[in-house]
This record gives C-alpha cells, sequence and structure tokens, in this order.
C-alpha cells in the first residue's frame, strides 16, 4: 500500500497566507494602475479643456521632426509654424532651407527662431543667422530661444553682464531686419530677465500651464513633443497655442 503524503499544518498555512500575499500585491498593483491612468486621462481632459479656449494653434519645428507636410497641417487646423534657423555662432539647423520653401505653399504664418549661445559673440551668432536665413524670415517676429545649461543657470541671467550681451544681440537683430523680437524661455529664465530691460520684450513661454498668462506672454508651448497625425504617420512637433482671440491673432500679425 502506498504511504499517503502528509505535509505538516504549517506549510499549509504558509501556501495559504503566500497566495494571499500575492493576491494582495496583484490587486495592489492593479489599484495604482488604475489611479496613475485614471489620474493621467483626467489631467489630458483638464488640459483639453484649457486648450479649447485658445483659438489659434500653431508648431515649432527642427531637423529632428524631419519632413513635415505643411499643408496637412493647415487642414488640421494649425495657423503659424515657427521653424529653427540656427543655434549659436556655427550651428545651422539641415531642414530650415527646405522646411521654409515648402511651408510657403500653405497658408501658415511662418516665423524663424535662433537659439542663443552664452559662449560665443552677439555679432558672431547675428552672423551666422544671416548667412543662413537671408532674407527668409516669414511674417512673424524672429524668435531668440534662451534656455539653461551646466553653469548658464537663471542665477547667471541675473548678472548684468549677461543681460547685456543678450540685449546686444536682440538689438543686432532688430537693426538688421527691422522686426519684433520675441523671448522664447521657460518660467524661470522669464522671471530672471524680468529684472532687466528686457522685459520690454514679449514672452513665448515654454510651460504646461496655459491660463493666466499675462499680456507680455504671445506664445505658450505647452507641449515640446506633441503628436500630430500627416497622412496617416504620426509625427512628433513642439506644440504651441497664441495667448488671444482669433481677432487678436490677426490684429497682432497684421501689426
Amino acid at each position: 500500500m502506498k504511504r499517503q503524503r502528509i505535509e505538516p499544518i504549517y506549510t499549509n498555512t504558509y501556501k495559504k497566507l503566500r497566495n494571499r500575499s500575492r493576491r494582495l500585491r496583484f490587486f495592489s498593483i492593479l489599484l495604482i494602475l488604475i489611479v496613475i491612468i485614471g489620474g493621467w486621462l483626467g489631467y489630458q481632459h483638464y488640459r483639453n479643456r484649457q486648450l479649447s479656449n485658445y483659438a489659434v494653434r500653431g508648431v515649432s519645428l527642427t531637423q529632428a521632426n524631419g519632413f513635415v507636410d505643411f499643408q496637412q497641417l493647415q487642414h488640421q487646423g494649425y495657423q503659424f509654424a515657427y521653424l529653427r534657423a540656427t543655434s549659436g555662432a556655427t550651428y545651422t539647423d539641415d531642414q530650415f532651407q527646405s522646411n521654409y520653401d515648402r511651408a510657403q505653399g500653405s497658408n501658415l504664418e511662418l516665423g524663424v527662431y535662433h537659439v542663443y549661445s552664452y559662449t560665443t559673440s552677439p555679432r558672431a551668432q547675428l552672423q551666422n543667422f544671416t548667412q543662413e536665413v537671408s532674407h527668409r524670415v516669414g511674417q512673424l517676429p524672429i524668435a531668440v530661444q534662451v534656455g539653461t545649461y551646466g553653469n548658464y543657470d537663471a542665477r547667471y541671467l541675473t548678472r548684468r553682464s549677461a543681460q547685456n550681451k543678450l540685449q546686444r544681440f536682440i538689438s543686432l537683430l532688430q537693426q538688421r531686419y527691422d522686426k519684433r523680437i520675441i523671448i522664447w524661455c521657460t518660467p524661470t529664465v522669464w522671471r530672471a530677465l524680468n529684472q532687466s530691460e528686457l522685459v520690454r520684450y514679449n514672452c513665448w513661454l515654454q510651460t504646461s500651464r496655459v491660463t493666466d498668462q499675462d499680456d507680455k506672454v504671445v506664445f505658450i508651448e505647452y507641449n515640446e513633443t506633441a503628436t500630430v497625425k500627416l497622412n496617416g504617420q504620426s509625427q512628433t512637433v513642439g506644440a504651441s497655442v497664441f495667448n488671444g482671440s482669433q481677432r487678436q491673432w490677426h490684429s497682432w500679425v497684421t501689426n
């Protein structure tokens, strides 16, 4: 007769506790995922409701975005596009010329922007910009993107020397092109620049908060990696809105 295997009572108890612990972990993880997904969907709904208050939408593009169909952007309701032209004293965007030429076939209002460098002279940066852009500056004000990196942080921008250097570059741009200038930056950088004469320029603010911005904020980039569908393909673009109504947009563009 085969001997029946008898397990100790504590073994059965351990298995039950282990299975219960596994179930608790599973439902805990499931609950956390539900909360995270629900919160994300709720945030998306909330932000979409906020964005619905802004009639004018636009994109910013660099060579990293690849080939962009500007006609499709226009058909999807976008009204403006900014193209990166240059950065510092030597860098040029490989897609700028192509993007600019192809965008002429759409009714999008065009603008160009330069990424400001702290380590090169204003005149060298102007020379790089003019050599690449020439007269192709579009209808919109020229944007100067002012970021932070390394030791060049918001505290650095509170220095008079740093502010004067940026002001010098902007003044050279205005003298060369006789166009308005917009400073494109984060709220932290904008607060630092508010302590100088640079506060007289309009701002393109890079922030997820699209409501309750002051009148100096013309554009709000709410998502630098937004996804759009162009000819059935998903592409990443920088997404911005104009901080005003459709009527204000027409007035501002033609001003």
